[in-house]
């Protein structure tokens, strides 16, 4: 994450389909930052969703990460100066998938692509 500017550090990278995928995500921000991995070309969507989330009243009970099948994996709220490791298994389908934050207003700024290819694949 790049501070003060919404920014994800790494704004794409590739993975074999089905891979373990291991995430050091770093928060060296003053608020709070989530990572959503979407299904291909579900930026908007996601992103929509989340804006739409914040009317319901339980945005921070479901730390920002709307309930869409379009979400293929999240993390939980980063807080600052923290950093949390997950795992997770990319799709097995080769394709573009959309990473973004959804913590208010973020997503327009703040997303990536992860692409799955295979490793044959130029």
């Amino acid at each position: 994450m790049i501070p003060g500017q919404l920014k994800f550090d790494k704004t794409e990278f590739t993975v074999a389909p089905g891979q373990l995928v291991q995430l050091v995500f770093t928060n060296p921000d003053v608020m709070q930052h989530n990572f959503i991995l979407g299904a291909t070309g579900s930026l908007e969507q996601i992103g929509t969703a989340a804006d739409q989330l914040l009317a319901t009243g339980d945005a921070l009970a479901q730390q920002y990460v709307p309930q869409t099948p379009q979400v293929l994996y999240s993390t939980p709220l980063v807080d600052p100066g923290q950093t949390i490791t997950v795992q997770f298994r990319a799709p097995t389908e080769a394709g573009a998938y959309p990473y973004v934050c959804t913590f208010p207003g973020h997503w327009r700024l703040m997303n990536g692509i992860l692409t799955v290819r295979p490793a044959s694949a130029p």
